[in-house]
């Protein structure tokens, strides 16, 4: 029989950041899934996308720092999305270990088209979730994330 006292100590599943965080994301992909799989965008391709195309250009480390992801990662998906003719990648002419990303015209009409859908997705939220929760929300979660130390 297993001793239940051994968790004893900690808070119950329904209480704790990862479990809550997780979920949070799920309801979220919830409403964002059917129009990734309109334009044929994995999440992660689509988190790639986004910060790419908020940039003149963006070096690959700082791509994943800014989608929270792990460079192999980011690796495979430009490799997907250069294939597609999404993005472009560049050596840095001074320093040949570092690569410069950017979206392509293609990529650009893509994420123009998509600006009304996420405006009524989150439109959509909004009515449920107040504006001004969802600021309170962002900026808790912007106050969390910085609790990490940059330097490891």
């Amino acid at each position: 029989m297993q001793d239940r006292n051994a968790l004893a100590g900690l808070k119950p599943m329904n209480r704790t950041l990862p479990i809550l965080l997780a979920r949070a994301r799920e309801t979220l992909l919830y409403y964002w899934r059917p129009k990734l799989t309109e334009i044929g965008f994995t999440e992660q391709q689509w988190r790639v996308m986004r910060v790419v195309a908020e940039n003149d250009r963006i070096d690959i480390s700082s791509l994943t720092e800014a989608t929270a992801m792990h460079m192999p990662s980011v690796t495979r998906i430009l490799q997907v999305l250069e294939e597609s003719g999404m993005v472009e990648r560049k050596r840095d002419l001074r320093d040949s270990r570092r690569s410069w990303v950017r979206a392509t015209q293609k990529a650009h009409d893509l994420m123009a088209e998509c600006v009304e859908a996420s405006n009524q997705i989150y439109g959509e939220i909004e009515q449920r979730f107040k504006p001004e929760k969802m600021e309170q929300l962002l900026d808790l979660l912007h106050e969390f994330s910085d609790l990490r130390p940059r330097d490891r």
